[in-house]
Protein backbone atom coordinates (compact mmCIF):
# COMPACT_ATOMS: atom_id res chain seq x y z
CA UNK A 1 0.00 0.00 0.00
CA UNK A 2 1.57 3.08 -1.10
CA UNK A 3 0.50 7.16 0.18
CA UNK A 4 -1.66 7.08 -3.04
CA UNK A 5 -4.12 3.74 -2.12
CA UNK A 6 -4.31 5.03 1.42
CA UNK A 7 -8.02 6.15 1.55
CA UNK A 8 -8.45 9.50 2.50
CA UNK A 9 -11.40 11.67 4.27
CA UNK A 10 -13.24 14.16 2.72
CA UNK A 11 -10.77 16.96 3.16
CA UNK A 12 -11.94 19.15 1.31
CA UNK A 13 -11.49 23.01 2.81
CA UNK A 14 -15.09 24.46 3.77
CA UNK A 15 -15.40 27.89 4.95
CA UNK A 16 -11.42 28.04 5.10
CA UNK A 17 -11.26 25.00 6.96
CA UNK A 18 -8.98 21.76 5.75
CA UNK A 19 -10.39 18.66 8.22
CA UNK A 20 -7.76 16.09 8.27
CA UNK A 21 -9.89 14.21 10.74
CA UNK A 22 -10.78 10.26 9.73
CA UNK A 23 -14.24 9.63 9.35
CA UNK A 24 -16.31 9.33 12.63
CA UNK A 25 -17.40 6.06 11.88
CA UNK A 26 -13.78 4.34 11.57
CA UNK A 27 -10.89 2.64 12.87
CA UNK A 28 -8.91 5.34 12.73
CA UNK A 29 -11.24 7.28 14.45
CA UNK A 30 -11.29 4.88 17.41
CA UNK A 31 -7.81 4.07 17.44
CA UNK A 32 -7.17 8.04 17.67
CA UNK A 33 -9.43 8.40 20.78
CA UNK A 34 -7.71 5.60 22.46
CA UNK A 35 -4.09 7.25 21.57
CA UNK A 36 -2.74 5.39 18.62
CA UNK A 37 -1.04 7.34 16.31
CA UNK A 38 -0.16 6.41 12.30
CA UNK A 39 2.82 4.30 11.95
CA UNK A 40 3.14 2.57 8.62
CA UNK A 41 1.32 1.30 5.77
CA UNK A 42 2.41 -1.69 3.18
CA UNK A 43 0.81 -4.28 0.52
CA UNK A 44 -0.60 -5.31 3.85
CA UNK A 45 -2.63 -2.81 5.37
CA UNK A 46 -1.74 0.11 8.26
CA UNK A 47 -0.48 -0.18 11.74
CA UNK A 48 -0.58 2.38 14.07
CA UNK A 49 1.40 2.42 17.75
CA UNK A 50 0.67 3.74 21.29
CA UNK A 51 4.34 3.88 22.48
CA UNK A 52 3.48 4.64 26.15
CA UNK A 53 1.56 1.57 26.55
CA UNK A 54 3.46 -0.41 24.18
CA UNK A 55 0.74 -1.13 22.00
CA UNK A 56 0.55 -2.28 18.03
CA UNK A 57 -2.63 -2.09 15.91
CA UNK A 58 -2.86 -3.70 12.48
CA UNK A 59 -5.24 -3.76 10.15
CA UNK A 60 -5.88 -4.24 6.68
CA UNK A 61 -7.28 -2.40 3.40
CA UNK A 62 -10.62 -3.03 3.97
CA UNK A 63 -11.13 -1.93 7.66
CA UNK A 64 -13.70 -4.17 8.87
CA UNK A 65 -10.99 -5.52 12.09
CA UNK A 66 -8.32 -4.61 13.82
CA UNK A 67 -5.36 -6.46 15.65
CA UNK A 68 -4.28 -5.25 18.76
CA UNK A 69 -1.00 -6.46 20.02
CA UNK A 70 1.15 -5.83 23.47
CA UNK A 71 4.34 -5.48 21.80
CA UNK A 72 5.89 -7.15 25.07
CA UNK A 73 4.27 -10.54 25.17
CA UNK A 74 3.03 -10.41 21.43
CA UNK A 75 -0.40 -11.24 23.00
CA UNK A 76 -3.59 -9.59 21.10
CA UNK A 77 -6.77 -9.66 20.70
CA UNK A 78 -8.65 -9.23 17.08
CA UNK A 79 -11.72 -6.83 17.21
CA UNK A 80 -14.36 -5.28 15.01
CA UNK A 81 -15.29 -1.30 15.06
CA UNK A 82 -17.82 -2.22 16.77
CA UNK A 83 -15.74 -4.02 19.80
CA UNK A 84 -13.14 -1.36 19.73
CA UNK A 85 -15.74 1.32 20.23
CA UNK A 86 -16.10 -0.32 23.34
CA UNK A 87 -12.58 -0.05 24.63
CA UNK A 88 -11.84 2.42 27.45
CA UNK A 89 -8.38 1.65 28.33
CA UNK A 90 -5.87 -1.17 27.03
CA UNK A 91 -3.68 -2.50 29.62
CA UNK A 92 -0.16 -4.15 28.82
CA UNK A 93 2.76 -5.25 30.51
CA UNK A 94 3.81 -1.60 29.68
CA UNK A 95 1.26 0.22 31.04
CA UNK A 96 -1.67 -0.36 33.07
CA UNK A 97 -4.09 1.99 35.22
Amino acid sequence: MTASDVPQSDARPADGVLDLRPPKESLRAELCRLGFEYSSADQTGESWRDYQRGVLATFDGDGTSVKVTDVKTNLGRTLTLEELKAVTRIDTMTAAD
